[in-house]
């Protein structure tokens, strides 16, 4: 009976489920300020002319500075731990985020994207730094679901409420009431997260639980030459490239409340719920991911196996998904299209990330290789805009972004189905890469 009782304390604890999830609002937070710009843009126009060229500029601003800013994010969040890092940066970006609406040029609109890009940018290093430390193996895949949720409620919310708050306050209320949100969650933060180790008020039997599902012991913070040996693995170009096309595949879904608006005249109230519903379905997609790759771990694959399998999937079907959306011409059918690609955005997501821990070398350089892999999604994610609104100022019509989001999806599926087969390997004095 001891044992048993034992067994149902360590089972319920859950502050690593709320360590975690504390992260996960501030998630939420970072994707509402984000996310409100391209369901603004239409608004925007009305006071400030924009071709599609610059929309893709100010869209592009934050991606550029994101990538760039995610090749150094990681080793600083290594180096000097989520909990400060985490609470700097925020600070800054609620900064940027508020000033955004206070902005009267492509210039002052540019300069804010991209200030909020660099200060935004190591919000999933820090998160898969904090899955690492607090959750045991078979556990990860569905921590990282819970940022990746926490993803799709920012990316679901910020529409639907930019659009409520810009039909009573304007846009330039809108996007500082938004950015406001992100300070109570900053100081809880700051205040209450801690590494296991060191955290107080965690039960015992909870923290013999995290510290079993490791691997090894963590041991002093990574150097700048360790840092700089990732990029001697094949398997870091490979992650970077396969980020680089997972944001190709993605790129028709940041024009969507553009697309929406100008191309299927949608209201503003409308493109936001149909925003929402899509991020919905694409929580459901997150949700199905992290529980099958989890389960088929459980039932005997292999880790990076289960991560790689639901990565290449998800990535298959939301490329069928997006070439099926150019041939649907009424709203409920182009809908249903566009939700497949959310659910199947979602599908692969965690896995995503939940396989940064299974392939790195060192625990200690998990969040250095996760943020180089981000970096290379933010790269694509920043030449996306551009080449979009240049298409569009040509002649093109979102048929051709459609297209390019397709093929890039069989890029991806094909980067992470066949070239990230196997883990990288510790580098010694004897061995150099492992491709």
């Amino acid at each position: 009976m001891t044992a048993l009782l034992t067994k149902l304390r360590v089972t319920k604890t859950s502050r690593r489920w709320t360590t975690g999830g504390l992260l996960a609002l501030l998630i939420i937070v970072n994707q509402l300020d984000r996310g409100n710009l391209s369901i603004a843009i239409p608004s925007i126009r009305k006071d400030l002319p924009l071709t599609n060229l610059q929309v893709g500029m100010i869209l592009g601003a934050f991606q550029s500075s994101y990538a760039i800013s995610n090749i150094p994010m990681g080793l600083i969040v290594d180096r000097f731990g989520p909990r400060r890092v985490v609470a700097l940066a925020g600070l800054v970006w609620t900064l940027c985020a508020a000033a955004t609406g206070l902005m009267t040029s492509l210039v002052g609109f540019v300069a804010m994207r991209a200030c909020l890009g660099v200060s935004e940018s190591p919000i999933f290093a820090a998160g898969i730094k904090v899955v690492d430390a607090w959750f045991p193996n078979r556990e990860k895949a569905a921590a990282v679901a819970m940022y990746e949720v926490a993803v799709q409620i920012g990316m679901s919310g910020a529409p639907l409420l930019g659009a409520l708050l810009m039909v009573q306050l304007g846009w330039r209320a809108m996007f500082v009431t938004v950015a406001l949100l992100s300070l109570v969650p900053l100081l809880v933060w700051f205040l209450r997260y801690r590494r296991p180790e060191e955290d107080g008020l965690l039960a015992p039997e909870e923290r013999a639980l995290i510290l079993a599902g490791r691997e090894t012991t963590v041991a002093a913070p990574p150097s700048v030459g360790e840092w700089g040996n990732l990029f001697r693995y094949v398997q870091t170009w490979a992650m970077m490239a396969g980020g680089f096309s997972y944001a190709g595949m993605m790129a028709f879904y940041l024009w969507l409340p553009i697309y929406l608006q100008q191309t299927r005249h949608f209201s503003i109230m409308r493109a936001g719920g149909s925003l929402a519903l899509l991020g919905l379905v694409g929580i459901a997609g997150v949700t199905s991911g992290a529980l099958l790759s989890d389960f088929l771990i459980r039932r005997g694959l292999q880790v990076l196996a289960a991560r790689r399998l639901l990565v290449t999937g998800g990535a298959l079907l939301g490329g069928a998904a997006i070439t099926y959306t150019a041939f649907y011409q009424n709203d409920a059918t182009m809908l249903i299209a566009i939700g497949v690609g959310s659910f199947a955005s979602g599908l692969m997501s965690a896995s995503w990330w939940a396989l940064v821990p299974a392939i790195a070398p060192d625990r200690r350089l998990v969040a250095s290789l996760g943020s180089l892999q981000n970096g290379g999604a933010y790269l694509g994610a920043a030449i996306a805009p551009l080449v979009i609104g240049k298409l569009l100022d040509t002649g093109f019509t979102f048929h051709a972004v459609l297209a390019i989001s397709s093929a890039f999806a069989a890029v991806c599926a094909a980067i992470y189905g066949i070239l990230l087969r196997d883990p990288m390997e510790p580098h010694n004095a004897n061995q150099r890469t492992t491709g």
